[in-house]
């Protein structure tokens, strides 16, 4: 196991130190390497080792504001949202 040399805050610190060659590389999401442009390049990571990020959605029992939670659950889910998510680099559920 690879023991890294720093640990960054959060993912654009990382794309950040990478982008400035204070780093030969980082490990972050698809889409974090998508929102830097074309500052640095994605390596993919081999399925059998790599790790899938889920992103749980729901309306929470007992919401001030439940039909419009409910709305918006659906709009994600639904083919607009998943569009929207796909351009950002997200895959579908």
């Amino acid at each position: 196991v690879a023991a890294p040399r720093s640990l960054e805050a959060d993912a654009k610190a990382i794309v950040a130190k990478v982008a400035l060659g204070e780093a030969d590389a980082g490990v972050v999401y698809k889409t974090d390497v998508l929102a830097a442009g074309n500052t640095v390049t994605g390596v993919a990571i081999p399925d059998e080792l790599n790790v899938v990020a889920t992103y749980p959605i729901a309306v929470v029992n007992g919401a001030a504001h439940s039909a419009a939670a409910a709305a918006f659950v659906d709009f994600v889910v639904g083919a607009e949202g998943q569009a929207i998510l796909a351009k950002y680099g997200f895959i579908t559920p």
